[in-house]
């Protein structure tokens, strides 16, 4: 989550009279979705919603430059495969057969 000292950004707002997540977006004027990822601390705020928070809200900057993202959770699944040291040159291939060489004509040798 996002900390501001002990508190949350969720808990900020709060404190600053922001009881829902609707109320959030609404007097904002944003999309719900995009509210919920600010909500619940899942991206970093930019510059310009800070302002935002600030004007609607009167959050000071100093709390709000405070407010980092939730770091992430570990990704899921196989982890990759780590990288050949040396890369194949294209398609391996068996070497050609040499033709059978005859003899000169009449040549029956076994």
């Amino acid at each position: 989550m996002a900390i501001v000292g002990d508190m949350v950004l969720q808990e900020l707002l709060r404190a600053h009279g922001v009881r829902t997540l609707k109320e959030f977006y609404t007097r904002l004027g944003m999309r719900k979705q995009y509210a919920w990822l600010l909500w619940h601390s899942k991206i970093a705020l930019s510059w310009e919603m800070a302002q935002r928070l600030h004007r609607e809200f009167g959050i000071s900057f100093d709390e709000l430059g405070q407010v980092e993202r939730e770091t992430p959770a570990k990704p899921r699944g196989r982890p990759p495969k780590p990288l050949p040291t040396e890369m194949p040159k294209g398609r391996q291939r068996r070497p050609r057969k040499r033709p059978r060489e005859e003899g000169p004509e009449g040549d029956t040798s076994c």
